[in-house]
């Protein structure tokens, strides 16, 4: 769907609406519905059907993780707001304060990899009082390595898809002519039956 609302647009804008869109995810917490690595790997696949190059893509995903994550925060120590004071006064709360004071940095090195976690992990890591030293250090190589790795995964994807889709329709005539012997096959036995 994201890549056909794209389709036709010039390289620099796919890159910004995508970029836009990967640090809305995690700043705005859209990110529990919308995940960020569904652009990255559109990104990819625009790279690799040559509308943008992939240096380009590759920086765009990295720089928007780490300006979603740093956003997201940012928002968390200063505009905790009701979703993450009303979350870390819970029980819930109480278990990811006593985490994220344990291992504080692996956390948030962890959190960046798990669908809806990378939105909420910065976020409630800065409401709970991690300090950004210690956020910084952690956040900086995961979330640059998972802006890659989308965009690396969406490019490598599209060039599999097209180098081999020949594959894939093969396979989809074969299984269909294997439904067709098995489904002659069953009426062959309800008509015998019938006749028994």
């Amino acid at each position: 769907m994201l890549a056909d609302l794209l389709t036709g647009l010039p390289g620099p804008l796919v890159v910004l609406a995508i970029a836009v869109l990967v640090v809305a995810e995690a700043a705005l917490v859209i990110g529990v519905v919308l995940p960020g690595s569904s652009a990255l790997l559109t990104l990819g696949v625009f790279s690799d059907n040559g509308v943008v190059s992939l240096p380009v893509a590759l920086a765009a995903g990295t720089v928007a993780a780490l300006a979603g994550s740093n956003l997201s925060f940012a928002a968390g120590r200063y505009r905790p707001g009701a979703l993450s004071s009303r979350w870390l006064a819970g029980a819930k709360g109480r278990r990811a304060r006593a985490v994220l004071s344990r291992s504080g940095g692996s956390a948030v090195l962890i959190g960046q990899w798990v669908v809806g976690a990378r939105t909420l992990t910065p976020r409630f890591a800065a409401a709970a009082g991690l300090s950004y030293r210690r956020f910084l250090p952690w956040n900086l190589p995961s979330a640059a390595a998972w802006g890659l790795v989308w965009v690396a995964v969406g490019y490598g994807a599209s060039e599999a898809y097209q180098q081999w889709s020949w594959v894939a329709v093969v396979a989809a005539v074969a299984l269909l002519a294997v439904l067709v012997m098995l489904g002659r096959r069953a009426l062959d036995r309800v008509d015998a039956l019938q006749e028994a």
